[in-house]
């Protein structure tokens, strides 16, 4: 009985030791997989906050990149202005005045900036024009970019009518170049029709061959708006658009210039039906037109 006790003691002890030799790798397993667990915790952690740091390094950079672009447009505006004034100064006109002394243009385009923001909220152009007027020759291109925004067309509206206040000198040259893109021609042409001014008008006719039908009832009204002879052609175009609407806008503005006679031409007729009304209407502006406006 003592032998068999004995042998059975010395199991037990033989099968504890294989255990506790068993359990000892997983137990070395398991604190292996918790280390990598918090190593690659820190390593991740690290990684986010160099993320962070980059992020809000790009963001920082991304600003001060449109801050250089905005002055480097201020800049290139006050050497066109420089040019302009070297120019009349050496052709004996009057020489404009240069920007103010100490000026500082970022403050410039900050207030720029800031009253487009208030008038794309309220619409009121009156506001933004008493804002952006003493600073026209910077306000000016920033108003002309931004009459692409085609998706505000209220927006568009209140800036046509705030740039129709500024003063024509300043005009000029931004819109001579705006009104290249035909996205914003039609606006273009309608600054100019609130102006009024015959000088102005003139950076429309070598846009009067649009074949939109659209543009050339605008140029057409903004020419004529300026005592500028040169709209008469593209209304006679628009005389022939497939939309009755533009017919009658070309017609009504047409027959101002011709005492109220239409030649029988009908808005609700199209361009065959109408052939005989518009060759009058393009004979009359062969005998009448080169006398429109003297």
């Amino acid at each position: 009985m003592k032998l068999v006790s004995l042998s059975f003691v010395a199991a037990i002890l033989v099968i504890l030791s294989c255990s506790s030799v068993q359990s000892a790798p997983q137990d070395s397993l398991q604190d292996k997989l918790t280390k990598l667990e918090v190593q690659m915790t820190q390593k991740l952690d690290k990684a986010h906050a160099v993320y962070s740091q980059l992020t809000d390094d790009y963001l920082r950079l991304e600003r001060r990149v449109a801050a250089l672009e905005s002055e480097n447009q201020l800049l290139r505006i006050d050497v066109k202005k420089l040019n302009e004034k070297l120019e009349q100064a050496g052709g004996g006109g009057p020489a404009r005045e240069g920007p103010a002394p100490g000026v500082d243009r970022s403050e410039v385009a900050i207030k720029i900036d800031q009253a487009l923001t208030k008038l794309k909220a309220s619409g009121n152009a009156d506001d933004a024009a008493k804002e952006l007027i003493p600073v026209a020759r910077y306000a000016v291109p920033k108003m002309a970019s931004e009459l692409k925004n085609r998706t505000n067309p209220d927006y568009v509206a209140s800036l046509e009518n705030v740039l129709a206040k500024c003063p024509v000198a300043e005009l000029k040259g931004p819109l001579e170049e705006t009104v290249k893109d035909r996205s914003r021609r039609t606006s273009v042409a309608r600054v100019v029709g609130l102006v009024g001014d015959r000088e102005l008008s003139k950076i429309l006719e070598p846009h009067i061959g649009d074949p939109d039908p659209v543009a050339q009832v605008e140029l057409g009204q903004a020419l004529l708006a300026c005592k500028n002879r040169m709209g008469v052609p593209p209304l006679l175009k628009a005389l022939s658009a497939p939309e009755s609407e533009i017919r009658f806008l070309a017609i009504r503005k047409l027959k101002q210039l011709n005492q109220n006679k239409t030649f029988d031409f009908d808005m609700n007729k199209n361009a065959d039906e109408n052939a005989a009304a518009i060759k009058a209407w393009n004979d009359w502006w062969t005998k009448e037109g080169p006398k429109l406006f003297e």
